[in-house]
C-alpha cells in the first residue's frame, strides 16, 4: 500500500514544508517504536500514524519487525488480565479481565454451596500466533474468551455444547458437567481471514468434536463436526506443548504410547501427528520424522514412554515443528518443510543444555530461538502448572544464549501479530 493510498484526512493540518504524502511516506519508514514517541510531536501526526489504513501499511513494509508476547498478569489488588510486552519485557499495554464471581451450587440438592471469585483465579493465555489473545481461567478450564487488544473488546465464546450434542446428550441421560473439555485450540484460516476455534471435549468414553466461527459481534456457534479417528494426546502434563496452530491446521501429537501400553500392538506409529484443517474442517494423520520413528526402535519398550515425553510440537517461522529434547543429550527440531510428501529437515540438533531452556515458541529471522521456560525445581519433565516462568534467548548460530527475563505471574504465552501503532 502506497503513501498516496491512505486516502488523508483534508482537514488533517500539517505543519512544516513537507508535503502530505511525502511526510507519511517518511513515517512509513520509521519502526513502529520511534512513531510512538513520534505521536507527541502534533496532533497531526498522532491522527496519521493512529490511521487504521497507515498502520496497515506500516505494517506490510515491516513484516520482519520483533514480534509483541501476550502473557497473563496479576496486580496486588488481585486483579487478573492480559499484557502486552516486547521480547525484553517492557509492557506495551495492559488490559484488565472482566473477573467473574460464581455461585456454586450442589448438583444434587441444587443449594448454592459458597462462591468463587476471579479474584482467586488465575488467566492462561492460550498458545497462538494471532492479532488476537485467547485466553481461559485455571477454574473455569472450560470456557473460553477473545481478546482484541487494540480495542480492550472481549468476546466470550458459548459456553454450552453445540445444539446436535446437547441433545445426544439429553438423549442419552447424560449432564454437560459431566463432560470435560480437553482441547481448545484456535486459529485464522488463511484464504478467508476468519477466525475459528477446534474444541475436542470427553464424554464418557469417547471424544466430541466442535467448531466455531466468530467475529468481533461474536455471532457464532459451536457447530459438531467428526471426532479424530486416532487417540490424540490426553495427559495433563505437558499436554499444552503436545498441540499447535500453524496456518490454519491444527496439529495434535498422537498418544502412541497409551494404546501400546493397553493392547501391546503398536497401532499408532511414534512421532504421528494429526490434524485438523480448519478451512475445510476435516481431519487428517500426517507421520512424524522417520529418525524420531527409530528412536523407538533402537529401545526397549520402556521407549514408547520416554519418547512420548520427549516430544512436543512448535511453530518457528511459519513451519511446524516437532521437538524431540532427549534429556541430558540434545534438542533436535525438525521442520515439516513439504506438506504433501511429508518430509521433515532437522535443521537444528542443539547440545544438551539447551534442554533447560523449555519449548521453543518463536524464531526470529536472524536465527534467534525463544524457549519459554517454566522452573519447577524437579527438572524439566517434571512439567505441571505451577511454576515461575522464564523467556529464554538461544543463538544456535554461535551457541549463546540470552538473559533470562523472568516472567512474572505467567504460566502460559502467545504471540501478538497485531502493531504496536494500534496499541
Amino acid at each position: 500500500m502506497s503513501s498516496s493510498e491512505l486516502r488523508l484526512r483534508p482537514a488533517t493540518p500539517f505543519s512544516g514544508d513537507l508535503p502530505a504524502d511525502e511526510l507519511c511516506e517518511v513515517l512509513l519508514r520509521l519502526p513502529a517504536k520511534e512513531l510512538c514517541r513520534l505521536r507527541a510531536v502534533c496532533p497531526a501526526w498522532r491522527a496519521l500514524t493512529s490511521d487504521p489504513l497507515f498502520i496497515a501499511a506500516h505494517k506490510s513494509r515491516h513484516r520482519t519487525a520483533p514480534p509483541l508476547l501476550a502473557m497473563a498478569y496479576r496486580d496486588d489488588s488481585g486483579v487478573n488480565g492480559v499484557e502486552i510486552s516486547d521480547l525484553s519485557g517492557n509492557v506495551v499495554k495492559r488490559i484488565p479481565g472482566a473477573g467473574y464471581e460464581i455461585v456454586l451450587v450442589d448438583g444434587l440438592s441444587g443449594v448454592a454451596g459458597g462462591r468463587m471469585s476471579s479474584k482467586d483465579d488465575t488467566i492462561r493465555v492460550a498458545r497462538t500466533r494471532l492479532d488476537l489473545v485467547c485466553f481461559n481461567w485455571r477454574f473455569c478450564s472450560g470456557d473460553f474468551w477473545v481478546l482484541n487488544p487494540a480495542t480492550g473488546d472481549t468476546i466470550t465464546l458459548p459456553m454450552g455444547f453445540s445444539e446436535e450434542l446437547a441433545h445426544e446428550l439429553e438423549v442419552e441421560g447424560i449432564k454437560e458437567w459431566c463432560c470435560g473439555v480437553e482441547w481448545c485450540a484456535f486459529g485464522q484460516v488463511s484464504s478467508t481471514r476468519e477466525y475459528k476455534a477446534l474444541r475436542v471435549s470427553d464424554i464418557g468414553d469417547r471424544k466430541v468434536c466442535e467448531v466455531i466461527t466468530f467475529d468481533a459481534a461474536n455471532h457464532g456457534n459451536w457447530r459438531k463436526q467428526n471426532p479424530p479417528s486416532a487417540h490424540i494426546f490426553a495427559s495433563l502434563k505437558m499436554r499444552s506443548l503436545k498441540c499447535v496452530v500453524v496456518d490454519g491446521v491444527v496439529y495434535f501429537l498422537l498418544d502412541f504410547y497409551s494404546t501400546y501400553h493397553e493392547t501391546g500392538v503398536m497401532t499408532i506409529e511414534p512421532g504421528s501427528v494429526a490434524l485438523f484443517n480448519l478451512e475445510t474442517e476435516e481431519w487428517g494423520i500426517l507421520r512424524g520424522p522417520e529418525q524420531v520413528q527409530r528412536f523407538v526402535q533402537e529401545n526397549d519398550i520402556s521407549g514408547y514412554l520416554e519418547l512420548e515425553l520427549q516430544l512436543s510440537l512448535a511453530e518457528l517461522n511459519g513451519c511446524l515443528v516437532m521437538v524431540h529434547n532427549i534429556y541430558k543429550v540434545s534438542m533436535d527440531l525438525w521442520f515439516l518443510t513439504d506438506f504433501d510428501k511429508g518430509i521433515w529437515v532437522k535443521k537444528y540438533s542443539m547440545p544438551s543444555h539447551v534442554a533447560r531452556f523449555g519449548n521453543p515458541f518463536l524464531m526470529l529471522d536472524d536465527g534467534r530461538i525463544f524457549f519459554n521456560r517454566l522452573d519447577y525445581g524437579l527438572g524439566f519433565f517434571s512439567a505441571g502448572e505451577h511454576g515461575e516462568g522464564f523467556l529464554q534467548s538461544y543463538d544456535p548460530t554461535n551457541d549463546t544464549s540470552g538473559e533470562a527475563l523472568k516472567l512474572k505471574e505467567s504460566k502460559s504465552i502467545g504471540v501478538y501479530t497485531g502493531s504496536l501503532l494500534s496499541l
